[in-house]
């Protein structure tokens, strides 16, 4: 035996499928000493379901048996497992039985009479074989830790990056101002900034980066960066807070950031309590919902474009905000998601429920009773008198 293999050896289970006796007898007293366990099956049926019940890393087999050979039983066993090496012991030389075997993967061949040295030979084949599946997955394995690691990394670095004054529940003017903030993945493609800028100024700032995974993060992580710092630079320097040079601020910034087909959706919104004026600008994202005094829904529709490389125009409006009683925004997440057992999405329910809820709770007991799995980053901000 190659002495580089001893080891390994011994982490081994092997299973032998032979009818002769006397092969048997050969078998249990080599392999019992230098194999971790040793399976044995007198006939094709028996070894495979010897396979089927134990955790094996070779399998030795005859080709011919009762009942079924061990080409029938190779074929079974390929249906599930594609990668174990299974060593064919034959006295025949039929070309169709060998291309049939070769078309299963059969890893090597021992012509009987074999030798110990055939022997050894073809396991350390085998063995080889075992060696190269373990070091894939064990690479793969750790490939996936570092992954996940880094993924976490990045998402607590975007919670630092957007440092909202608002957490679960914040009073903004006479608003009780709720975030439900769950992203999908690790990696969120969704970030949102909720900032006090004066004694009667709030803003809320609802990004989505469209795409997946970790382009689509860091495009809302740069954007969510750049928006608090333009804030904060613009508080410690005691300047006014104007939507309009944040947004041509922003641009300047993100575009040359941006893929060429990349794009951005964003609410910017800016609260005046002092005028009763909510500033807006949307940038493809699902309208904002409101209610007034009498109850009724009203949307605030996107009024500009997704924003990309090559947005060179952007619109702010306004509307009076002094008659509105609840206001609910959000990302594109939670409207666009399925509806169990039906071929609709969310945003047939989203109003009425919209409507029904005075609180965070209260809407994703409803929302909960509709959907059955999350399909997307969720952001709203739920906004309730």
């Amino acid at each position: 035996m190659n002495n580089c293999f001893s080891d390994v050896y011994k982490t081994l289970n092997i299973l032998c499928v032979e009818d002769d006796e006397n092969v048997l007898e050969v078998y249990k007293k080599i392999f019992s000493l230098i194999f971790k366990k040793v399976y044995f099956a007198v006939d094709g049926d028996e070894g495979f379901n010897s396979f089927k019940e134990n955790q094996l890393d070779i399998i030795i087999t005859d080709y011919q048996m009762p009942k079924c050979n061990g080409l029938e039983m190779t074929r079974k066993i390929r249906e599930i497992d594609s990668s174990i090496p299974i060593i064919m012991v034959t006295a025949l030389e039929s070309m169709n039985m060998l291309r049939d075997a070769l078309d299963l993967h059969v890893t090597s061949f021992l012509k009987k009479p074999f030798t110990s040295s055939s022997l050894y030979s073809s396991f350390n084949l085998a063995v080889k074989s075992v060696i190269a599946d373990r070091y894939i997955l064990k690479e793969q394995s750790q490939k996936i830790l570092y992954s996940n690691y880094q993924e976490e990394l990045t998402f607590s670095k975007e919670k630092i990056i957007t440092k909202n004054d608002a957490k679960n529940k914040e009073k903004i003017f006479n608003f009780n101002t709720q975030v439900l903030y769950k992203p999908k993945d690790t990696l969120s493609g969704d970030s949102y900034i909720i900032k006090k800028i004066s004694n009667d100024k709030y803003f809320i700032f609802l990004v989505d980066g469209m795409g997946k995974g970790i382009s689509a993060s860091v495009t809302a992580m740069l954007c969510s960066s750049f928006v608090n710092y333009f804030i904060n630079k613009s508080l410690e320097n005691s300047e006014e807070f104007i939507l309009e040079k944040l947004l041509k601020s922003l641009f300047k910034f993100i575009q040359p950031n941006l893929l060429e087909l990349e794009i951005v959706s964003a609410h910017f919104l800016l609260f005046d309590n002092a005028k009763n004026e909510l500033q807006y600008s949307i940038f493809s994202m699902p309208p904002i919902l409101y209610m007034r005094e009498e109850e009724s829904v009203y949307k605030i529709k996107s009024n500009n474009i997704p924003l990309s490389s090559y947005t060179k125009e952007f619109t702010i409006d306004k509307i009076n905000t002094k008659k509105i009683s609840k206001i609910i925004i959000y990302s594109d997440g939670l409207n666009e998601n399925s509806i169990k057992g039906f071929q609709d999405t969310y945003n047939s329910y989203l109003s009425q429920d919209f409507k029904k809820a005075n609180s965070i709770d209260e809407f994703e007991l409803l929302r909960k009773t509709k959907i059955d799995t999350q399909e997307d980053d969720i952001t709203y901000v739920l906004m309730t008198k």
